[in-house]
Order: structure tokens, then C-alpha cells, then sequence
């Protein structure tokens, strides 16, 4: 929101005797008084307006000079931003801390203020303000229009005089005791005090440099004493890695060493177990050779065992024509044409075709035992019709009676019997 110009005329300076000055509590608005912009010192701004209605605004203003008709130079302060507020009161101000190319000297200049959210700030007020034309309005800060700046200066606190005519008024009515009028500055106490200022100003511009000189230098050893913080850190860090990478060099070395013997052992078993493995390929090539003996002698035993077993059928195929059984018309047995009777049926027979007949087939046994390779149970000892059955597994018999022959006693009987 742009405010309307103020371009003020000249105030008045009061000049009184100091004992008279000392008890004045009201001020007084004398024709001399002049204001300039070093004596500024704070200011605020109340009931400001805003065109979107927001209840709050960040706020801060900007000082400019006046550089000619209507001409408004760029902005040579600004001041901090004032968060959530309408009525924003800003720090004070330090118009000695600027370069000595800005001129405080003067008394007109530009007051703009800027209000926003979120870092979109957009003109509120601008007002074009001489201080001689200013309304004192007390020691506190008072306001009663909307969109108004009140300035601090060094006697208290001022505002845009809206009834200029009044007060001039009242101004022509003061009345002043000629005899406690005086001389208040001569051109050399003038010189003086100009003098006295610039030399302050040189000197606070001189500290502010020196301080800011310390400054850098508190910033560069601080800054280098981080640096030395971490390369101290950065060292005990590689010390550390270092005796981290020298306890895994002797680890290293450790397995090198057990895995040189390993490898070593590992040769010596290859070694062994090559000759092992060409020891059994030598037996495995003898394996063959020995199945392929063995399934030889095996199909040659095959043969042999069929050629046995056809030449025992056929020996005994021949025993048949040698020894022939056949039966008589009473059923009897017969070898030989010799009646063999049944064992039960020894009695009242002819001893001598009897112990033919036993011998026949004594004979006839011993021959089918020795072709089939079947021991007998008691050995048969041929001699004809004299043939002999000895009896081995009998224990009460003596070694004379453990031989009995084929005759026609009771024991050769018993022989026939028992072949």
C-alpha cells in the first residue's frame, strides 16, 4: 500500500540557559531545531493495512536517498525481518557503522516496508520523510492513524505532523525570556565538535575494522584448530588402520604358512594316491586278465562237469549192462542171474548164491560210489564173494569185529545188510 509524500518544512532548535534546560519536562518546538539522519534511532510502524487481509505479516523496512527530482537511490540499509506482527518495532539503528561515502547528514530520505509470507515480501508504505517536519509525540510510542511510522530520535519519539497549521499556531504564541537567550555554538566550537565527530566516526569505523580483523582471526583459528581436531583424529585413525593392517599382514602370513603345509601334505598324498591309483590300475588290468582266466577255467569246468556227469551216466549206464537187476517170475530181485534175496529174508537160503549175490552187489555199489564221488557211510572192502562192509561209527565195537564179512555166517548177514 503506497502512502502519501511528506516533504516537511523546518523545525526550531530551543535555546535556553542550562539551569533552566535541567527542570524542562515539556518540549518545546523551537524555530531552530534540526534533525538529522545520524540522529535517527530506531524505527516502527503500527496499524499497518494489509491488501490481503492476512492477519499477520514478516515485515522489514528499507532506508534510500533522495538523489533528485522524484529519483530514489538503491537501498543503503535493511533492516532485519519482523515475524507475525502488524506493529512491528525494529531494532535500533547504528548509522556510525555505515561507509563514510553514505552522507547521515542529510534530513529528507525514503522509508519503504515490505510485508509477505513465506519469503514473498511485496511494498506496504513508502513514505518520502523530512525530519525537520516531524510531529513529537512523546517519550513512548504512541499511534493513531493506520499505516503510520513513528520515529526514535535522541529526545523521544516522532510521528507525520497532520496538523502542521495547529502547531504553528501555538509555535507563534510561545513566548521566550529575552535575557535567558544566548549564543548556543560559534563557528570554532562548531569546528570543534565537526572535528570531535569525525574523529569518533574514524575511530569506530577503525575498531569496527579491527574487531572484525579479530574476528577473522578467532574464525581462522578456530577453522585451524578444527583442522589440527582432525588431523589429530584423522592420524589416531591411520594408527589405528595401521596396526589393523599389520596384525592382518601376520594373519596373512600365519595362513600362508599353514596353507605352504597343506599344500605340501596335499602333494605328498597326490603322490601317494597317484602310485596308489597306478598300483591299482596294474591290478585292475590283472583283474581282467585274471576274469578273463577265470571265466575261461569256469566255461572249461562247465565243460568238464557236463563231459563228467555224461561219462558218469554212461558208466553207470554200462553198470547196468555189467551188473544187471532184473526180477523173477516169483518177483524176486536177481543181479547176474543170482537171486539177491530182501534183507529180512536171509534165512534158509544158499550161503554161496547168497554171497555171490553180495558180492555182485558190493561190487556194484562201490563202483557207483566211486563214479558219482559219493563216500559211503560204511567203507565196502571187495574181494569177491569175500567182500567186506567195515563198520567206523559203531563205538562198542572192537576194532576185530568192526570188519564183517560176506559169507554165510550171521555176521556176514549182517554185512550183506548193512551194504
Amino acid at each position: 500500500m503506497m502512502n502519501s509524500v511528506w516533504d516537511l518544512a523546518l523545525g526550531s532548535t530551543p535555546v535556553s540557559n542550562p539551569g533552566a534546560a535541567a527542570s524542562r519536562s515539556v518540549h518545546v518546538e523551537l524555530t531552530s531545531q534540526q534533525r538529522r539522519l545520524r540522529h535517527l534511532r530506531s524505527i516502527a510502524a503500527r496499524n499497518i493495512v494489509n491488501r490481503n487481509h492476512s492477519p499477520l505479516l514478516d515485515t522489514y523496512f528499507t532506508l534510500h536517498l533522495c538523489s533528485g527530482k522524484d529519483r530514489i537511490s538503491r537501498d543503503f540499509y535493511k533492516s532485519e525481518v519482523i515475524r507475525d506482527s502488524l506493529n512491528p518495532t525494529w531494532r535500533s539503528l547504528d548509522f556510525a557503522m555505515l561507509p563514510d561515502l553514505w552522507d547521515t547528514s542529510v534530513s529528507c530520505f525514503v522509508v519503504r516496508i515490505w510485508g509477505g509470507r513465506e519469503e514473498e515480501y511485496q511494498l506496504l508504505i513508502e513514505w518520502k520523510v523530512n525530519l525537520d517536519g516531524l510531529r513529537y509525540t512523546g517519550q513512548q510510542i504512541r499511534s493513531r492513524c493506520p499505516n503510520e511510522i513513528i520515529f526514535g530520535l535522541n529526545d523521544g519519539y516522532y510521528a507525520s505532523d497532520l496538523d502542521q497549521k495547529e502547531n504553528s499556531e501555538k509555535n507563534s504564541l510561545l513566548q521566550v525570556d529575552q535575557s535567558s537567550v544566548r549564543n548556543s555554538y560559534s563557528v570554532f566550537s562548531l569546528l570543534r565538535l565537526h572535528t570531535a565527530q569525525k574523529a569518533i566516526k574514524q575511530t569506530q569505523v577503525t575498531v569496527q575494522k579491527i574487531g572484525k580483523e579479530i574476528e577473522e582471526k578467532l574464525r581462522t583459528t578456530a577453522a585451524c584448530t578444527e583442522r589440527k581436531k582432525e588431523r589429530e583424529c584423522m592420524q589416531l585413525r591411520i594408527g589405528v588402520l595401521w596396526s589393523e593392517v599389520e596384525r592382518q599382514r601376520k594373519a596373512l602370513l600365519r595362513e600362508r604358512e599353514a596353507l605352504q603345509k597343506e599344500s605340501v601334505l596335499l602333494q605328498k598324498k597326490e603322490e601317494a594316491f597317484s602310485c596308489k591309483h597306478q598300483a591299482l590300475d596294474l591290478e585292475r588290468e590283472t583283474l581282467t586278465d585274471l576274469q578273463k582266466d577265470s571265466t575261461a577255467k569256469r566255461e572249461l569246468f562247465l565243460k568238464s562237469s557236463a563231459q563228467l556227469t555224461f561219462r558218469c551216466r554212461q558208466l553207470l549206464s554200462e553198470l547196468s549192462y555189467i551188473y544187471p537187476i532184473d526180477t523173477n517170475s516169483q518177483s524176486d530181485f536177481v543181479i547176474c542171474g543170482v537171486k539177491l534175496p530182501n534183507s529180512e529174508d536171509f534165512q534158509a537160503k544158499d550161503d554161496g548164491s547168497l554171497a555171490v549175490a553180495l558180492g555182485y552187489t558190493a561190487h556194484l555199489v562201490l563202483m557207483i560210489s566211486c563214479f558219482l564221488q559219493i563216500p559211503l557211510r560204511y567203507p565196502i572192502i571187495h574181494r569177491g564173494s569175500r567182500s567186506s562192509v567195515r563198520d567206523t561209527i559203531t563205538d562198542k565195537l572192537s576194532e576185530k569185529e568192526r570188519e564183517l564179512e560176506m559169507d554165510h555166517t550171521k555176521r556176514g548177514r549182517e554185512a550183506g545188510s548193512r551194504s
